[in-house]
């Protein structure tokens, strides 16, 4: 199953192609990075077949079938993995075996192409960890491996884990079924002035402050004080019209604020699409659309999973005719009337509203951004 170097190449060149800008940059990425990976199916055998491979965020394996992962390969394409001499590390835990290496030592691990999990042995891959080093062996800067698994009975309930997390379950007999797998730019340095700006102004019963907006590891951080409701909120420097607009993120636990992705252009209610989630394990998210002065939209929905527990990815797909409202991948809901045309910017903040309650945290909490994509 070892993967041939001019299908890296074309995933690469594929990537590349389908992927949208990171709207993070804070300068050139110096080369492209990508995963490719296949792997071996209960009762299918290896997948994709005829030597193909699944290309950064494509599905691997099954849902709704009852099949196990027995094992896969991963690798990474695209110049960076040559230039900067990047590695993919991958260590996966087998059902009667237990962890082929240690969880805690990523060089141990198999890596680059290596065959991990088991062969004619009809055993299932229970857990996976992945992680990027460089030459070096330490764990790559500018760079995330984030992957998501679908359990037996779970299904994708984990959300997406990154850098060496634990994916799956341990002592539970759970299967893996599915995985994907998808190599992200990270944040780096400052926020580049180019690209976003930081707000200074109320909304509801938070006053938004510069200094609660951060880049620390990698991740644009968004802070709420201990015992207060102020905050942070950023915004495109300039207009965005029609496209795909996703967010991966972790929610701060601060009940009675919600944090929103959107697109906004005043004056209020004249030009607006709402992604709107409640920073509260219990996981309820609204979709909302404004156009021409008022309401024209909107949808509550249950997300099924505490979003301030892991990193989830939220996407609004707009066009002229059509909003579509994605969490995970998975199509929440769609509008088709009432729909904005002007340019807006896309911004991202975590407030008060005036219509729940007056809860300060008691303790900070933080909302936690690995990237915006556009």
């Amino acid at each position: 199953m070892k993967i041939m170097s001019v299908i890296g190449l074309l995933s690469a060149l594929l990537f590349w192609l389908v992927w949208p800008v990171p709207l993070h940059a804070q300068a050139a990425v110096p080369a492209s990075l990508g995963a490719a990976y296949c792997g071996h199916i209960q009762d299918y055998g290896d997948l994709p077949a005829d030597n193909g491979v699944v290309v950064n965020g494509g599905l691997l394996g099954t849902t709704g079938e009852g099949k196990r992962i027995e094992g896969l390969t991963v690798e990474l394409t695209g110049a960076a993995a040559a230039t900067e001499n990047y590695h993919i590390r991958y260590n996966v835990h087998i059902e009667n075996e237990g962890w082929q290496a240690s969880t805690d030592e990523p060089l141990s691990w198999k890596n680059d192409s290596d065959f991990a999990g088991s062969q004619g042995k009809s055993q299932r891959l229970e857990a996976i960890q992945l992680q990027l080093t460089d030459a070096a062996g330490q764990p790559v800067t500018d760079y995330a491996v984030e992957y998501r698994v679908h359990i037996q009975d779970y299904g994708w309930s984990q959300g997406w884990k990154k850098d060496g997390a634990i994916a799956g379950t341990t002592g539970e007999s759970k299967r893996l079924e599915a995985i994907q797998i998808r190599i992200v730019p990270k944040f780096t340095s400052s926020l580049d002035p180019a690209v976003f700006k930081t707000s200074s102004h109320r909304l509801g019963q938070t006053q938004f402050k510069p200094e609660n907006v951060a880049v620390n590891d990698g991740q644009l951080v968004i802070t709420i004080p201990a015992g207060t409701m102020t905050s942070g909120e950023v915004s495109s420097t300039d207009l965005k019209s029609y496209g795909s607009y996703e967010i991966s993120m972790k929610l701060p636990d601060a009940p009675s604020s919600i944090t929103g992705f959107f697109l906004y252009a005043p004056p209020d209610y004249d030009q607006e699409i709402d992604i709107e989630i409640y920073n509260h394990p219990d996981g309820k998210i609204m979709f909302t659309s404004y156009a021409n002065g008022g309401l024209t939209e909107s949808v509550t929905k249950d997300l099924n999973f505490d979003p301030t527990a892991d990193f989830h990815h939220y996407r609004i797909n707009y066009q002229p005719d059509t909003i579509d409202f994605y969490v995970d991948d998975i199509l929440l809901t769609r509008f088709s009337e009432g729909i904005p045309h002007n340019p807006m910017y896309l911004m991202v903040n975590a407030w008060f509203p005036d219509w729940l309650d007056k809860k300060p945290p008691a303790q900070t909490q933080q909302l936690l951004i690995d990237w915006i994509h556009y």
